[in-house]
């Protein structure tokens, strides 16, 4: 969890700049793409940036997770403070602290560069088909070997189930919508696609390969 807490954050990290392209916040208004990817991808951050909570609040699924980590004795202070460390120092000088896992550097660092592409297919194929279509049926394996293990953390069991319900029936469809309007049938588009999104999988398999190394899993 000390590892993967980045995925979660640099997730965001995918939604807000692709929410950037799609439904700007800035003003003058103006509108870029369709009314329905506008709604698409807004509905992805609201659900990502400010979820209702068991406790009948609201949090950003990275504030759910640090919640998740200190009710099983993580501290959790650096991570914290990772948000605002980025923005004072970038993001680019702040994977390079040591105190970033090896493999969340590795992972961050794959991630920014989809970020920095500025092509919103190129984004949209990483958080897809690299994230919401594989996170369903991962969360659901950890999910159950929680439940057979009876550890105690049940923030962690509901961020979990509630990636595998809102992941499975309502972000990936949409997510895989808003690729195809995308790519918009443009075959450069659509090879740009496919090669992110298969450089997202990869990365996601190589970074948990290393969590494992690193903590002897």
């Amino acid at each position: 969890m000390s590892s993967h807490v980045y995925a979660v954050w640099d997730f965001m990290c995918l939604v807000k700049q692709l929410q950037h392209h799609l439904a700007p916040s800035s003003s003058p208004w103006a509108p870029r793409y369709s009314a329905s990817s506008r709604r698409w991808i807004n509905e992805i951050v609201l659900g990502e940036e400010s979820d209702i909570t068991p406790h009948g609040g609201h949090a950003s699924h990275f504030e759910s997770y640090i919640v998740s980590m200190k009710e099983i004795g993580i501290d959790t202070a650096w991570i914290e403070s990772w948000p605002s460390y980025v923005r004072n120092v970038g993001w680019a000088e702040a994977i390079e602290n040591p105190q970033v896992p090896a493999p969340a550097k590795f992972f961050m660092t794959e991630t920014k560069k989809f970020v920095d592409s500025d092509k919103p297919w190129i984004i949209c194929a990483a958080l897809a088909l690299g994230r919401e279509d594989l996170l369903p049926e991962q969360f659901q394996s950890v999910l159950n070997q929680l439940e057979s293990a009876a550890i105690p953390s049940d923030t962690f069991k509901w961020y979990l189930a509630r990636h595998v319900e809102i992941d499975g029936n309502e972000h990936g469809p949409a997510a895989r919508r808003l690729l195809e309007e995308l790519c918009d049938s443009y075959a450069d588009r659509e090879q740009e696609a496919t090669e992110a999104a298969l450089t997202a999988i990869r990365a996601r398999e190589k970074y948990w390969d290393l969590i494992m190394r690193d903590y002897a899993l």
